[in-house]
């Protein structure tokens, strides 16, 4: 029991932290989605030190695990709109094509750089301890 709380008390803490970023992505009328900004605040708490990642771990592996669910809308949608898809599917399955692409993209590089910072600090770590 005391493990469902604290997975449902992450994913909804994940998700005021996604609804915060969205407001002030609106708010401050940025070029890109709430998520993007929810993602570098994110990486700038889990960096500082400030969010540790045990945090929202259980939160995150319960959203990624039950992921397809979110994706059936989708699925009915396309169903019910088969008339646009005969007229403008090219130019739609391109837009979200690229639109994966780039996303996929951005948070491979993403996680590549943190990785490096982090692999940085702690590299940084052991030598002061040696040299200590």
């Amino acid at each position: 029991m005391k493990r469902i709380l604290t997975i449902l008390a992450q994913v909804l803490a994940l998700i005021a932290a996604w609804y915060a970023a969205d407001r002030a992505a609106a708010w401050l009328h940025l070029p890109f989605s709430g998520g993007v900004v929810g993602l570098l605040v994110m990486v700038a708490l889990l960096l500082s030190g400030a969010l540790r990642p045990a945090a929202v771990e259980q939160g995150a592996d319960w959203l990624l695990s039950n992921m397809l669910l979110f994706f059936i809308p989708l699925v009915v949608s396309v169903v019910q709109f088969t008339d646009l898809l005969k007229s403008d599917g090219l130019r739609l399955f391109a837009a979200i094509g690229l639109g994966f692409i780039s996303v996929l993209l951005a948070t491979a590089f993403t996680v590549e750089w943190v990785c490096r910072l982090e692999r940085g600090r702690r590299l940084r770590r052991l030598r002061s301890e040696r040299a200590a």
